[in-house]
């Protein structure tokens, strides 16, 4: 499996498959608001998981989620893993490692796990922090992250309006393809500079999303997000971003599970304005 760099701190680098996407905003969880975490995505729900770090396996444990439904496994699980001076929490995996075992990047350390702490659209997910070794259980974090890109010149535009194609639709979200942009290996949606990561909701409500620049992250306001299919807006819960080695995709969010999105009848565009 090839591996590749996503970000870093310190000496410590943290790495994942290539054929995955992550983000570092898209998630209310404590650490992604002090830019501490990275979630990568790939796989299935059940399906392998693989360390995005060297070093020893020095923790393994488990607790309840919080989590509505009586018919669903409400297990949440630790794995925190030492490199050097620091240790590697990781979440959202069900261990098939244990204490005091050597692994690499690339090795399997379990199985993508679906608790209460998922809503109906999220997407089988590794949470990825760096801790201090006598701190790595609590949710808070103030151990930044730099994202691993190799940065190039990216549009400085303030809105940005994407031509779409609709890849997929189901009951928990739909997935467009649209013109992207690129920065070494790493591909995505650009404005202001940088490349759009995380949850933009299409009505008052506050998400959690930003810009991800060479010099850091923004947190921008966005002015309009609108969602068309030909004439048609788009009635929907907003749409989330994320960084891709791939090409990438949009994720639009429909207001309640099961709702259709689209007709596939028109041409659908998506314009946004931050400031």
């Amino acid at each position: 499996m090839i591996m590749k760099k996503i970000a870093s701190h310190g000496d410590i680098e943290i790495f994942a498959p290539d054929n995955s996407r992550f983000s570092f905003l898209k998630s209310p969880y404590a650490a992604h608001m002090t830019h501490s975490a990275v979630d990568i995505y790939y796989g299935d729900f059940g399906s392998d998981a693989v360390s995005p770090v060297d070093g020893e396996v020095i923790d393994v444990r488990s607790f309840n989620a919080p989590t509505p439904f009586k018919d669903r496994d409400s297990k949440e699980y630790v794995i925190a893993i030492r490199q050097k001076e620091h240790v590697v929490k990781i979440l959202h995996i069900k261990p098939d490692v244990e204490r005091g075992e050597n692994i690499s990047k690339g090795d399997k350390i379990g199985a993508f796990i679906h608790n209460g702490y998922f809503i109906f659209w999220n997407d089988p997910v590794m949470h990825v922090e760096v801790r201090k070794p006598d701190d790595y259980l609590r949710a808070s974090n103030d151990l930044h992250l730099s994202p691993g890109i190799e940065w190039s010149r990216l549009p400085a535009r303030k809105d940005i309006e994407l031509e779409c194609s609709i890849e997929c639709i189901n009951k928990r979200y739909a997935l467009l393809c649209a013109p992207y942009e690129a920065a070494g290996e790493v591909r995505g949606f650009a404005v202001d500079g940088g490349f759009l990561d995380g949850y933009v909701p299409s009505g008052t409500e506050s998400g959690f999303f930003g810009i991800v620049k060479q010099q850091g992250f923004s947190h921008p306001q966005v002015a309009g997000l609108g969602i068309t299919e030909g004439e048609k807006e788009i009635e929907c819960a907003g749409a989330a971003f994320c960084l891709h080695f791939n090409e990438p995709r949009i994720k639009v969010l429909p207001l309640r599970y099961g709702d259709e999105l689209f007709s596939g009848d028109g041409e659908v565009r998506i314009s946004l304005e931050v400031r």
